[in-house]
């Protein structure tokens, strides 16, 4: 038999902040490199918000990043004080960090807004470690590098987009000043900058410059990313016995994986031999690889929450297919299998999603703890417990204390009452389908 194989990281860089004395820990997911998660969920009759962003443990960064994410909640919410459109207003904030030299932190925040249409920009701030203060490119680059870089860019964008290059728009936003070259971030090996819609064109763009070819304008190097040892076999399941004749519900985990409650919800299923399905974000998979190969290692399920927690009723077919897609390979690259179930966003679908779940089995939930609002482990307990009935789909979600601490003593309840505790596909194959539609 082949032998369960386990992500081995090879690189993992701790090192020291020069003027916190602190440890900073750089994860192994390649776009946030740096800082833990803080994780915001909020399902309203008027409006739904799922905001991401980090904590890095440098004072005034984490200050600076919070009273941006104030803001435009702030915003969000006094712009959709008079909504009267038919989807819920929905406000979306990713994040991406990178880490240069041990040095120059790049946080980027990825905004996403609908109203009465979409809205997607970014906003990025830069923090040097050495000085505890936030630095532009005026500080790391020769005075002569904006012509360079705007000529550069220029020929990238011509190329890509010749007709759309012949505006005004791009011709004002291309050129050499400051202000136009704002948004960057500093990866290992390049420099990158975005542009927001309605800078350069109609839809956001980006343009990335190695820094070998920014040698004669910096003393920033190239240097080496972090990889994994690859492994090649299918990840071997193992096999539960399920008893038909006897009562079993699915526990499902959105949102996650989150290093801490994932892991503690894992060690509760394994305790008593149970299982249960996680449907799991894109961009937080490659935060914790080990963990979604532990759950199919010991038994649970993942499933597809999509990249970035959107609501795909109100994106075009494309990015639905986009937001599905990249997350399939995500978790296929980490785990060798592609997920069989998604689950979308708050719920939401309609012909397009369907569409683009293609084989996929679409799963919603029969028992929602509503975790997220009441952030109370009792009350997330006797939801459950006072409700709970055979073939039940239960909503939780892995981002929070209280739900990973509810999560460990339902485990133990439900075990004692005589539930098995099975995944989403393992619950319809013992189940009548239709007794799930609509829900």
């Amino acid at each position: 038999m082949k032998q369960k194989r386990i992500i081995i990281l090879l690189c993992m860089t701790f090192f020291m902040s020069g003027c916190s004395k602190q440890a900073l820990k750089e994860n192994p997911n390649p776009h946030q490199e740096i800082g833990s998660e803080v994780a915001e969920l909020h399902i309203g009759t008027k409006a739904v918000t799922s905001v991401s962003y980090p904590k890095t443990g440098y004072e005034k960064l984490d200050t600076k990043i919070a009273q941006k994410i104030r803001k435009l909640k702030s915003d969000f919410k006094k712009d959709t004080e008079n909504y009267r459109g038919e989807s819920a207003p929905e406000l979306n904030i990713n994040f991406e960090s990178y880490m240069k030299d041990k040095r120059y932190l790049s946080v980027r925040l990825l905004i996403y807004e609908h109203i009465y249409n979409n809205k997607e920009i970014s906003q990025t701030l830069h923090y040097d470690i050495e000085k505890d203060d936030f630095f532009d490119l005026d500080d790391l680059f020769e005075d002569d590098f904006l012509p360079y870089v705007s000529k550069q860019a220029r020929q990238y964008f011509q190329s890509q987009y010749p007709e759309e290059c012949k505006r005004a728009d791009f011709r004002i936003g291309i050129s050499p000043v400051t202000q136009n070259y704002q948004e960057f971030v500093l990866q290992k090996d390049k420099l990158v900058f975005y542009f927001n819609p309605g800078t350069l064109f109609d839809q956001g763009v980006s343009f990335s410059m190695s820094f070998d070819k920014l040698a004669p304008y910096t003393d920033l190097e190239k240097e080496e990313k972090t990889v994994f040892v690859p492994y090649d076999d299918v990840l071997n399941e193992p096999v539960r016995v399920i008893d038909p004749k006897q009562p079993m519900v699915a526990l499902t985990f959105d949102d996650g994986p989150t290093r801490k409650y994932t892991e503690a919800i894992l060690d509760a299923l394994k305790e008593h031999n149970s299982a249960a399905t996680f449907f799991v974000l894109g961009n937080r998979a490659s935060n914790a690889p080990d963990l979604l190969q532990r759950m199919i290692m010991e038994g649970s399920e993942i499933g597809n929450h999509t990249y970035s927690h959107k609501q795909l009723t109100t994106l075009s077919k494309e990015r639905i297919e986009e937001e599905i897609m990249h997350t399939q390979e995500t978790i296929h690259k980490i785990t060798n299998q592609y997920p069989s179930v998604i689950r979308p966003p708050y719920g939401s679908r309609n012909d397009n999603v369907l569409s683009c779940a293609r084989n996929k089995r679409i799963v919603t939930w029969t028992l929602d703890t509503e975790d997220w609002k009441s952030r109370n482990t009792k009350t997330i307990v006797n939801r459950v417990m006072n409700t709970v009935k055979d073939k039940d789909i239960i909503l939780m979600h892995d981002l929070y204390a209280t739900s990973a601490e509810a999560a460990i003593i339902l485990i133990d309840e439900l075990h004692e009452q005589g539930y098995q505790l099975v995944t989403v596909s393992q619950l319809y194959e013992y189940s009548d389908s239709h007794q799930y539609q609509g829900k």
